[in-house]
Formats: C-alpha cells, sequence, structure tokens
C-alpha cells in the first residue's frame, strides 16, 4: 500500500510541478511594467501570439487555458503535455519550432515530483503532508518570480493568507 501511496504523489507532486511551471512563465510577464512589456513587443523570436496577449494584457495563469509555445505561438496538444515524459519525448523542444526548452521545466517538475514522494512517504497523515507541499511549490514560486516587483506585494499577501492557513490547520 505504501508503494501506491507513493506513485500517487509523485504523480500529484509533478502536476503541480507543471503547474508551478505555468506560474513561472507567466506570472512575470503579467505583471511586467511597461518598459519590459514594450522590450518583449520589439522582439523578432516572440510568438505572435504572444505579442497579442502581452498587448492586450490577456496573460494570466488561466488565460489561454492552454499552454503555447513563447516562440512559435503553436498550442500544445494534451499529450505533449504529460509532465517528464513529454519533455523527455519531445528531446527538450517545440514539436513545432523545434525550439530547444528550457531545462528549469523538466526539473522543476521532477524535484516537485520528488519532494511531493518523500513528504508523502514520511508523513503518515496526508494533510501534513499536503500543507507542506503546497508551501514547497509557494516558496518554489516566490523564489523564482521575487525579482519581478510589481510581483512582489500580491506574493507577500499570498504567503500571509497561507501561512495563516497553516497555522489554523497545525493548531487546530
Amino acid at each position: 500500500m505504501q508503494l501506491f501511496e507513493t506513485v500517487i504523489w509523485i504523480i500529484f507532486g509533478v502536476t503541480i510541478g507543471s503547474f508551478v511551471n505555468v506560474c513561472l512563465d507567466r506570472l512575470p510577464l503579467q505583471f511586467a511594467d511597461d518598459e519590459k512589456r514594450q522590450c518583449l513587443l520589439n522582439d523578432n523570436q516572440a510568438a505572435p501570439l504572444l505579442k497579442e496577449h502581452l498587448l492586450n494584457r490577456t496573460l494570466s495563469i488561466f488565460s489561454p487555458a492552454r499552454s503555447f509555445c513563447f516562440s512559435c505561438g503553436s498550442q500544445i496538444h494534451w499529450f505533449e503535455n504529460i509532465p517528464l515524459f513529454s519533455f523527455l519525448l519531445n528531446r527538450a523542444c517545440c514539436r513545432n519550432c523545434s525550439t530547444k526548452l528550457d531545462s528549469r521545466l523538466f526539473w522543476t517538475e521532477f524535484l516537485h515530483g520528488l519532494w511531493y514522494a518523500g513528504l508523502g512517504w514520511f508523513f503518515t497523515g496526508w494533510i501534513t503532508a499536503f500543507l507542506f507541499s503546497i508551501n514547497f511549490s509557494f516558496l518554489w514560486i516566490l523564489g523564482y518570480c521575487w525579482p519581478c516587483r510589481q510581483l512582489q506585494k500580491s506574493l507577500l499577501f499570498a504567503a500571509a493568507v497561507l501561512l495563516t492557513l497553516n497555522f489554523i490547520i497545525y493548531f487546530s
């Protein structure tokens, strides 16, 4: 039974790691200042779809709903969006334009799967493991996105909410 639960935690971890990658890619662009936004709009290597979202200020964690290549703008199919496996099967490249993908995508998903499995195995109750795992993911996002000044207040507010929830659950 322990092996089955560990596999479930791994699957859950790499899935959350995939969502963390979406946050790492989109949050700095969503909260980019006008200078950074203009620089990206003038970049010849940025996809027209990305430029359209930047221009209209419609890029967020949930919009567009489907992931896309930032170089060519092609939407990623469901079978290209399987954490870890898609990165390896596509040889770390976009299937459409062959642009090399950042290794951060793989390592974020891999380390999340490892961390979630380790906590799921170590803690007997799933609530404690889940809380520590979500904290890990949030700290990962916080550490990566901290240089984005426009994002700092939102991240600190989310950290305060998460910390409050941790205290309520831990001490109740």
